[in-house]
């Protein structure tokens, strides 16, 4: 398999090596990453003939994802459905939602003092990876719906971010994150026995769309249509085992393979250095709710809940399909 952080012209072409075709996908370490690295270690056994390549996404920084789709930088992407139907409202005209994939997986911790969300009112929290960023908003709206207005600042997701939710002094009384991020806090605090602890207070999800429990987050995009277009059997291919991948990674029977597999890839691709007990743990949670659905199937949901947490209008062109 291949990595790359940043793509270079040969990379741009439309290429094949041998027989086997290779698709690019830019790929944050959020909980879209969860299914892609499964794929990745599948694809000789899922999809015969088509590799994957992975790209790094700068996580939480929109302007730097816009750059890399308006460039064409891969073939695919996963990325926030919020996010990419922006995206396509601002003119970037090659995109296309190929399917939902991650319906759950953003979730408001509080230190452990807290009750209710009620307690939050007022107070400066954080929002990882930043403000505007699904996790910030979706969480922001399920608050508002419980008469609650609280101050978020961006918050980042390295050393700085564990720095300040580790030391008293600078603790916030709340954070509002994305799996595997929820996780990661979870078990740093009890290793190295922070004096702050933290707990998950509300599922944002839940909270947000009371009826369902979960509201489109994550989806697969096509960012390069010419030449996901001329390779339509290899596409399709690709596409149904990122489908099976998702479907893995729901069974509880494959939970230790897939930790192992993820806590892997997140050290080889982005440098994060969590264990695969982590990852074990957040798919034993329930936290992370993950099923592919495709983009036609979902077109109603996606508009509706989008125009009702986000107050964005989408645009049909968001479902056009190149298959």
């Amino acid at each position: 398999m291949l990595l790359v952080g940043a793509v270079d012209d040969v990379h741009a072409q439309n290429t094949r090596e041998g027989d086997v075709t290779t698709f690019r996908v830019i790929t944050p370490p959020d909980p879209n990453f969860i299914p892609m690295s499964v794929l990745r270690a599948k694809a000789d056994e899922w999809m015969p003939g088509v590799d994957v390549e992975l790209v790094m996404a700068p996580s939480g920084d929109p302007s730097a994802m816009r750059a890399m789709l308006y460039s064409r930088a891969a073939d695919f992407a996963l990325f926030s459905v919020l996010g990419g139907s922006r995206f396509v409202d601002a003119g970037i005209s090659n995109l296309s939602l190929v399917g939902v994939h991650v319906w759950k997986g953003v979730h408001l911790l509080a230190q452990e003092s807290v009750n209710s969300v009620r307690k939050l009112d007022a107070q400066r929290l954080i929002a990882v990876p930043a403000v505007m960023t699904p996790s910030h908003m979706v969480a922001r709206y399920a608050l508002h719906m419980q008469g609650v207005r609280a101050d978020f600042v961006s918050g980042g997701g390295g050393p700085v971010l564990m720095a300040q939710l580790s030391r008293s002094e600078s603790a916030p009384l709340g954070l509002v994150a994305p799996e595997p991020m929820v996780s990661i806090i979870l078990q740093r605090q009890q290793r190295e026995n922070w004096p702050v602890r933290y707990k998950v207070l509300m599922d944002s999800q839940a909270a947000a769309s009371p009826q369902t429990g979960e509201t489109p987050l994550g989806g697969l995009w096509v960012v390069e249509p010419y030449r996901v277009g001329s390779n339509k059997k290899a596409a399709q291919a690709f596409v149904d085992g990122f489908r099976r991948a998702v479907d893995y990674v729901g069974d509880p029977r494959h939970v230790d393979e897939v930790a192992d597999i993820v806590s892997v890839a997140m050290k080889e691709v982005y440098g994060q250095n969590a264990p695969a007990s982590v990852y074990r743990s957040m798919l034993k949670s329930g936290r992370l709710g993950l099923d592919f659905r495709d983009a036609r199937a979902v077109e109603k949901v996606v508009v509706k809940e989008l125009k009702r947490i986000y107050g964005v209008v989408v645009d049909e062109k968001v479902f056009r399909s190149v298959f």
